[in-house]
């Protein structure tokens, strides 16, 4: 079993500070976050961010080191206890410590960019090692799918990006059958380490121009996802917070994006202001043409295209202060529903947890009420 993805369900645990503040609850918008040290107990460090942006953190703690919450943390917090999260264990303080040498780094050696991370010595592992592994020297290893490296290919030029993207178009249906679509609603499965393997139902709303909730309706009570075209939300079981926490950053507009892959697919050539392409091979032996799409300030997100025209893969990010973490998107079974081609079944992974989603029915041009893209107040509250 991979360790690192248990992370997910110890962060489950961590509860918000007792007495916090009724006012730093409810400022779920996306334009005032509440921040990580108004909402975490003994936040030393990681002060000023956004609680999104601190989960991700602690994401790229885990998957760099292989751990878990348990690894860092007391391990009174497997017996419940809220506040030993707060205990300034021996590995918490070397973490605090890692985070000040790493930004020094960067500073000197790189004028202040992220080029050394926590995955750049601990490479999942909870200790670098010091001397060569030759079984990597003389052996076969992998390239890693998600890293941010990209080479561009010779002689690339826009109409090569325009010609995948019409051949995209295409391969869903038509830019016509496209249009005529202007919102669905879908059924099916959701599955993932927060519901511990197994599947539980699964609501997905769409709607025009860029609105998208998801339920995944666990035992527990509902986790839902929204974006309604402007602002994004998260309210899961158990979620690190007990209240709805807005999106910022990479995970905002990655929420856009998904919205956008997911009704308005003919909007993403013209979503970035500028494109590369370069070839490349997915699961073995899959060709595919990535095309790689950025804006001023933002993150990138590659598009994986394979011989078909259609999207196979989707790779974005998020910054953090520890360098980014990556979300990986593996789209498979394309149907035909109402003239146009969509995915079936996705994999989303992530730092925090990794789901697959596989529906069992689109019913497109159906009727949705507005407050199905609206702020969650509660992990319970769309049912």
């Amino acid at each position: 079993m991979n360790i690192a993805p248990r992370a997910i369900m110890l962060l489950a645990l961590i509860p918000c500070v007792p007495g916090i503040a009724v006012a730093a609850r409810q400022a779920g918008t996306a334009e005032n976050p509440p921040l990580a040290d108004a909402v975490f107990k003994n936040v030393q460090v990681l002060k000023g961010i956004a609680v999104d942006e601190f989960i991700d953190t602690m994401g790229m703690f885990a998957a760099a080191t292989a751990k878990d919450c348990s690894g860092c943390h007391s391990p009174e917090i497997l017996d419940g206890k809220a506040e030993a999260f707060a205990v300034a264990t021996p590995m918490i303080q070397k973490a605090r410590f890692m985070i000040g040498m790493v930004n020094t780094i960067n500073r000197n050696y790189f004028g202040g960019q992220k080029r050394v991370t926590c995955a750049t010595c601990h490479s999942n592992a909870s200790k670098p090692e010091n001397v060569p592994n030759m079984a990597i020297q003389y052996g076969t290893t992998p390239d890693n799918p998600n890293s941010m490296q990209f080479v561009v290919a010779p002689g690339s030029s826009p109409s090569q990006i325009d010609q995948v993207f019409a051949k995209y178009i295409d391969a869903l249906g038509g830019a016509e059958r496209l249009a005529g679509v202007t919102s669905f609603a879908a059924t099916g499965t959701y599955a993932g380490w927060d519901t511990g393997l197994s599947e539980v139902p699964v609501d997905i709303f769409a709607k025009g121009p860029d609105q998208l909730t998801t339920v995944a309706h666990r035992t527990e009570g509902n986790s839902v996802w929204t974006f309604d075209s402007r602002n994004g939300w998260q309210a899961t079981v158990d979620s690190a917070v007990p209240f709805t926490v807005p999106l910022t950053g990479g995970n905002l507009a990655g929420a856009r994006l998904d919205a956008m892959v997911a009704l308005a697919p003919t909007r993403i050539r013209q979503a970035f202001s500028k494109w590369e392409i370069t070839k490349g091979v997915i699961d073995d032996d899959r060709q595919v043409q990535i095309l790689r799409g950025t804006n001023v300030g933002q993150m990138p997100v590659n598009f994986y295209f394979d011989t078909t025209g259609l999207l196979v893969r989707l790779l974005r990010f998020n910054d953090t202060p520890v360098g980014a973490v990556a979300t990986q998107y593996d789209y498979s079974d394309y149907r035909e529903v109402g003239g146009v081609r969509r995915p079936f079944h996705w994999v989303k992974t992530s730092t925090a947890n990794q789901v697959t989603v596989v529906l069992k029915e689109i019913r497109p041009n159906v009727a949705i009420e507005p407050a199905r893209f609206a702020r969650p107040t509660t992990a319970r509250a769309i049912k």
